[in-house]
């Protein structure tokens, strides 16, 4: 299914920007290096707390993992609260008003921003092995298939060409001739066609994702009707709605051989299907192939497999091996499955990326057609063209206007260190959030250079408005400086514009580079 922002990376960002903000503000009147130990350093890994749940809201990362990390950090803050809490109690102090005493808030802070990043990494590990777990899962399915692939089609095939061969070695019938050729034509034709889907099941999800083509979605779907009409003739097959265009979609041979799969559906038993509709439709993403029959409900066990990749019984017919194969199939093109049933028909909707020019789910940086958000390759690169572009920005702001020590005054403290820090930060949260609206569209669009760059000078004026025009003069009046609002100068424009231009040019530029060298690596 389709991810959206998960808002649990929220709750990361606001962590670590809450304890950041008392930490300044507490250690501003210290010693240089108390305040270096006790506040810069602080404020530095809070601030980058506080950018890594930005990227976990606006990346794609699965739903789990955003869950995963932000629990344990909020399980790392409020443990080492606890702690600090039982050892000051410990050492004496008796009202628990003291502990929110001016001398103990600095020093908490920090502790928290220890349990919160500590708490962040024992969660991103724990979401890490249990990806591995999954990609390692799926690997053993492909070669659970394989395996029942060769064991059941190729090893009976061979069985039947035998017991063929042995019955026309002691009879000479010209009739029986013939039907012996027609069966071992079909169970040979059946071997070739195993040989090469063994060639796609073999690969790794990686190197199978790179060898997609775009096939013209109808031309695929009556090919495997096609097929199963003369190997099912007690069922009849339809294609009731068609595309009045051509509709390319990305996939291989293995997409035949899944959609074939859900045509035969039950077609082995009793109660199977006598009616199959297939109706094709599409939206700006997907190709969706509505299959209906009149055959038996689907099982608990075949809808896990097909709506939640659930692997079933290989050897179990009532789970389905041509299911778990569809499934395959489909996480490797990066589409998805639905089902319903009205108690009289039980449809399967299949939804298979459309294939854009210039974008490969094999190839392209940019997300996958089944996922929301900005890869993790992407977001490496937004962080450095952030960075590049944020001082970039500064150096032109402070000698215009010398606004990096305002920035600092935001968090508590005018000293020019604690000002850029803080700058560099907003500079990379708002580079991932352009990351994030780029990735948020259709793909002609987020592939397009100059749309691009149309957006990142757009975003640069909507954050000179309303970030630098409007909240950064309301936050400084609720920490008691003085500030026009709104603010709106030429020099503030020239410099948003300026970080607008270097972010997007250079996030833009590595972008087209990793697509050019994914591609010539292939």
């Amino acid at each position: 299914m389709n991810r959206r922002l998960s808002p649990a990376g929220l709750i990361v960002a606001v962590i670590g920007f809450g304890l950041t903000r008392v930490t300044v503000t507490f250690t501003v009147g210290e010693q240089p290096l108390r305040f270096a130990f006790a506040g810069v350093v602080p404020l530095t890994l809070g601030l980058t707390l506080s950018a890594f749940g930005v990227a976990l809201t606006v990346g794609s990362f699965d739903r789990r993992y955003v869950r995963t990390t932000a629990l344990w950090t909020v399980i790392g803050t409020a443990t080492m609260f606890l702690l600090v809490v039982l050892t000051l109690m410990g050492s004496g102090v008796d009202e628990m008003g003291e502990i929110a005493g001016v001398q103990w808030q600095p020093a908490l802070s920090n502790f928290l921003i220890g349990g919160a990043i500590g708490g962040a990494l024992t969660g991103i590990y724990a979401a890490e092995n249990r990806r591995q777990r999954g990609e390692l899962k799926q690997q053993t399915d492909r070669l659970e298939i394989l395996n029942r692939s060769l064991r059941d089609r190729v090893l009976n095939a061979v069985l039947v060409i035998d017991g063929q061969i042995g019955i026309l070695s002691e009879r000479d019938d010209p009739e029986l001739q013939d039907r012996v050729v027609e069966t071992v034509q079909t169970q040979s034709n059946g071997i070739q066609r195993t040989v090469e889907d063994v060639k796609h099941l073999a690969r790794t999800t990686e190197s199978a994702r790179r060898g997609l083509d775009a096939m013209d979605v109808t031309t695929t779907v009556d090919r495997a009707v096609d097929t199963v009409s003369e190997e099912v003739a007690q069922c009849s097959y339809e294609v009731q709605r068609r595309p009045n265009e051509s509709v390319t979609v990305w996939g291989n041979e293995m997409l035949v051989r899944a959609i074939e799969h859900v045509l035969r559906r039950g077609t082995d038993r009793d109660n199977g299907p006598t009616q199959v509709s297939i109706a094709i439709e599409y939206d700006d993403r997907f190709a969706h192939l509505r299959i209906t029959d009149d055959g038996a409900a689907l099982t608990n066990s075949q809808r896990a497999i097909l709506e939640e990749g659930t692997s079933g019984d290989y050897d179990d017919p009532a789970s389905g091996f041509g299911l778990n194969v569809v499934r395959l199939v489909l996480d490797t093109i990066g589409g998805h499955a639905e089902t319903s049933d009205d108690g009289e028909t039980t449809t399967i909707d299949l939804a298979i990326p459309l294939a854009s020019t210039g974008t490969h789910p094999g190839r392209s940086t940019v997300r996958a057609a089944d996922s929301f958000g900005v890869s993790r390759v992407e977001m490496g690169m937004a962080v450095v063209a952030s960075l590049v572009a944020g001082v970039t920005m500064g150096v032109v702001g402070q000698a215009t206007s010398g606004v990096v020590p305002i920035i600092g005054s935001l968090y508590g403290s005018a000293q020019p260190l604690v000002g850029w820090i803080t700058h560099e930060f907003h500079s990379v949260v708002f580079g991932l959030m352009y990351a994030g609206i780029l990735a948020s569209v259709p793909d002609p669009y987020a592939e397009d250079v100059r749309w691009c760059l149309a957006v990142g000078m757009g975003w640069a004026i909507v954050l000179w408005l309303v970030a630098a025009g409007v909240i950064m003069p309301l936050w400084l009046r609720l920490v008691g400086e003085p500030a026009m609002l709104p603010s709106l100068s030429l020099p503030s424009l020239l410099t948003h514009l300026i970080w607008g231009a270097t972010m997007s040019v250079l996030y833009i530029g590595g972008r087209t580079l990793m697509d050019r060298e994914t591609a010539s690596s292939d």
